[in-house]
C-alpha cells in the first residue's frame, strides 16, 4: 500500500504538469495562428508558462521522497 501511495504521490504531479504543458502549447499555438507577428512575445510567455508549470512538478515530486523517507 505504501509504494502504491508513493507511486501516486510521484506520479500525479507529472500528469498534472504534462497536461498543463499541453494547454500552453495548444494556446500559445492559437496565439500564434491568429497574431503570426507576436511570435516572440507569445514564445518568451510560452517558455514561462512551462517553467511554472514543470517547477509544481519538481514540487511533487520532491515532497512525494521527502513522504516516503519520513
Amino acid at each position: 500500500m505504501e509504494q502504491l501511495a508513493f507511486g501516486l504521490t510521484y506520479g500525479l504531479p507529472a500528469l498534472g504538469a504534462a497536461m498543463g504543458i499541453g494547454f500552453i502549447g495548444a494556446g500559445a499555438l492559437g496565439a500564434f495562428g491568429r497574431n503570426p507577428e507576436q511570435l516572440a512575445n507569445i514564445r518568451t510567455l510560452m517558455i514561462t508558462a512551462i517553467v511554472f508549470a514543470d517547477s509544481l512538478a519538481i514540487i511533487g515530486i520532491v515532497v512525494a521522497i521527502i513522504a516516503k523517507f519520513i
